[in-house]
């Protein structure tokens, strides 16, 4: 467990808390959160489960993984497609915190990575001012993936088309 001044240290550069004062960030540092370190291909988020937690990439970097088809019985593991990357200051598992879906994708360590989980009860338990910074925030990162998407599209059907040619 992380004292006060150990968790405003983790926190002090994470843009995720950029919009939050200085009394802010120390309510927060009271509050019971749980900082887990992982270690290099530890599993943090699985595919299918049921959880609503939040999470902040504090320190390290975090593979996103979806698995690219079902199993068989007795096949073993359904073989993953690599997604993305994600660098410390980076938010994951939103989806199933505002959906209140089981999870879409697999989270894995990559190398030694520290996170800040936030539980969605506690989350909606803090005060209104709390939850809509942290939605204002959500929002923000949830349009940014999509413009990136979107992007992404857009160059793929170019290059489509460049190669139909």
């Amino acid at each position: 467990m992380l004292d006060k001044d150990q968790f405003l240290e983790l926190i002090k550069d994470v843009s995720f808390f950029r919009d939050f004062t200085v009394q802010e960030r120390e309510y927060l540092a009271s509050a019971n959160f749980k900082v887990i370190r992982y270690h290099d291909g530890e599993s943090i988020i699985r595919e299918g489960e049921a959880d609503s937690s939040l999470y902040l990439l504090l320190r390290g970097t975090v593979g996103i993984h979806k698995n690219s088809g079902p199993s068989q019985p007795g096949a073993g593991p359904a073989a993953k497609a690599f997604i993305a990357a994600l660098k410390a200051g980076s938010v994951f598992g939103e989806i199933s915190l505002i959906s209140k879906r089981p999870r879409t994708t697999n989270v894995v360590a990559d190398g030694e990575a520290i996170v800040l989980k936030i539980e969605g009860d506690f989350l909606y338990s803090l005060s209104p001012v709390f939850v809509t910074k942290f939605q204002q925030r959500l929002i923000e990162i949830l349009v940014k993936r999509l413009d990136d998407m979107n992007n992404q599209l857009i160059e793929m059907a170019r290059a489509n088309r460049r190669n139909a040619l």
